[in-house]
């Protein structure tokens, strides 16, 4: 009847709709309320916990009971977010209509702690470099002295092959022993020790009774007294044997003596040498006798020769006398004794 009456009078019409769609205007507006509590993940109630709606237009605090309300809010789809110290959980409700009260209980998980951080890790050191090797020096080309070179039939008695044979003694009853040590620089200028010494009681460098030294390119025997000598000098001897086979006769003998040349200034003094020879059938005569050598002739050349006649060319021995003044430290004597021989 109403319906009828509506579609009959044009008056009444417009009044029921505007009606009809004011009150499902407010029906669509009536706010809804959302409630619940708030627990941790053990079951108890959270107070102060703080309470927003998402989308964020509503919030609140749970109480002491872990309650909270969040009243007056507009339909919609809505989650909710609980924060709790550094704790937070997210929860969908979904849908809430107008007018509904919306119940739920949230619940609140701890965040879990953040693991350990790793060890830290040592910084590995650095491997030291390999150190680079050192470039091998090149090998020194084995020394020939030249008087080897030319031919002749001759004896170098400074060379290699006589020098460990050396008798060595003093007048003062020392006997010196033959050493070894590696190639060195001498203290004069000029001059450098090739190989091994005939050392005194004392191993200083003072007490040597002979070297063999390369000095003006050529093998010499470096003689040099002891720091302390007796009161009279000290006589160093130094028997040479020559091993000569039997078809062989000594032509000549041939020294060469001298000081080194010292940087500095020249002492006075002197040293004097001879050289005497011994034959097979023990025979002794003096080939060469005292020649005295004053510092004064630092760095000057020598030069004696003695042509063998008779017994002589038999030599088995040629002994060298070196006799110091007392003032050892400028007697650094060089000697070059030279055999000249022909085989018959």
């Amino acid at each position: 009847m109403i319906n009828c009456k509506i579609r009959k009078n044009h008056k009444i019409w417009p009044l029921s709709v505007l009606l009809i769609t004011v009150v499902m205007i407010n029906c669509a507006k009536k706010p809804a309320t959302i409630k619940g509590t708030v627990t941790d993940d053990e079951g108890a109630l959270l107070a102060g916990a703080a309470v927003f709606s998402v989308p964020q237009r509503y919030k609140t605090l749970t109480d002491t009971k872990g309650a909270f309300v969040l009243d007056g809010i507009d339909p919609g789809q809505y989650s909710i977010l609980v924060k709790y110290g550094d704790d937070s959980t997210l929860v969908n409700i979904g849908l809430v209509e107008p007018g509904e009260v919306f119940v739920t209980s949230i619940v609140l998980e701890k965040t879990p702690p953040p693991p350990p951080p790793p060890p830290e890790e040592k910084p590995k050191p650095k491997p030291k470099p390999k150190p680079k090797p050192k470039p091998k020096p090149k090998p020194e080309e084995p020394f020939v002295d030249p008087v080897l070179q030319n031919g002749e039939k001759v004896l170098l008695l400074a060379s290699k092959e006589f020098f460990p044979k050396f008798e060595v003694e003093s007048s003062d009853g020392l006997v010196w022993e033959l050493k070894n040590v590696k190639t060195s620089k001498l203290k004069f200028k000029g001059g450098r020790m090739y190989e091994g010494y005939f050392s005194g009681p004392q191993p200083k460098y003072y007490e040597t009774a002979a070297r063999r030294c390369i000095y003006d390119k050529k093998l010499w025997i470096y003689t040099h007294g002891p720091e302390d000598t007796p009161a009279n000098g000290r006589e160093i001897y130094i028997a040479i044997p020559l091993e000569l086979p039997g078809n062989v006769d000594i032509d000549s003998l041939v020294v060469f003596y001298c000081f080194p040349r010292f940087p500095e200034g020249v002492p006075p003094g002197s040293v004097k040498f001879r050289v005497v020879g011994e034959t097979s059938t023990g025979g002794i005569s003096i080939l060469i006798d005292w020649q005295k050598v004053n510092h004064s002739s630092n760095g000057s050349f020598y030069k004696k020769m003695v042509p063998t006649r008779g017994d002589n060319r038999k030599l088995e021995y040629v002994s060298l006398e070196i006799n110091s003044d007392g003032d050892a430290y400028w007697d650094a004597f060089l000697i070059r004794p030279l055999v000249y021989f022909s085989v018959r």
